[in-house]
């Protein structure tokens, strides 16, 4: 309701009222943003319940991520986003959810790396296990900090990866997981940050 409201709003606001107009935007995003935080919060609670059931099938982990780049690159602005990724990644996977995952860590890499930085994706095989990292050179995070990365509201003391709900990080863990995949961070300060999963190897064709 809330967004059909503002919806409606910026309809009948006009160029000829450009203060309207940005007002109506900024309620679009904060809308937006509430809804995302609760889409997170009740999928969060549906996976500890195990209550989210996976819907798993055939997919190909390198088209996905390339999808996930695809949507994000508008809001990259002067960004260089790179990509390498193996002809096919073949993989077992609930695609909705594995999408949102790599959408949160590459929205995550654009949101804390300088305007003008590098954003590298990377999707292969690692020990016969499928294989994603975001890699960034943003601020980095301490070592000592990085348990605090994928808790429930976690944040660090440097502010990195703050700003948003604080459950994003916490879905891709459980998601990942309940995939029976691993996921892990390698950042330090100054030296940007890795984000990372592998998911069990897909099973092979009949």
């Amino acid at each position: 309701a809330l967004q059909m409201s503002v919806e409606l709003l910026g309809e009948q606001a006009t160029t000829t009222d450009p203060e309207n107009a940005t007002l109506v935007s900024t309620a679009k995003r904060g809308a937006a943003q509430v809804v995302e935080m609760v889409s997170q919060m009740l999928d969060v609670s549906r996976l500890e319940s195990g209550k989210l059931a996976l819907k798993r099938a055939p997919a190909d982990l390198a088209a996905l991520a390339g999808e996930a780049l695809a949507t994000l690159r508008p809001l990259a602005a002067e960004r260089t986003l790179g990509f390498e990724a193996a002809s096919t990644v073949p993989a077992e996977v609930d695609q909705d959810l594995l999408r949102r995952v790599v959408v949160n860590l590459l929205g995550n890499a654009i949101k804390f790396t300088a305007p003008t930085g590098h954003i590298n994706v990377v999707v292969r095989f690692t020990e016969g296990r499928p294989y994603l990292a975001v890699a960034d050179d943003g601020p980095g995070i301490p070592s000592e900090q990085h348990h605090l990365i994928f808790e429930k509201f976690g944040q660090t003391s440097t502010g990195a990866r703050h700003g948003g709900s604080g459950l994003g990080l916490t879905f891709c863990k459980m998601v990942v997981e309940a995939h029976g995949g691993t996921i892990g961070l390698e950042s330090e300060p100054g030296r940007g940050s890795t984000f990372w999963f592998t998911l069990p190897a897909a099973a092979p064709a009949r």
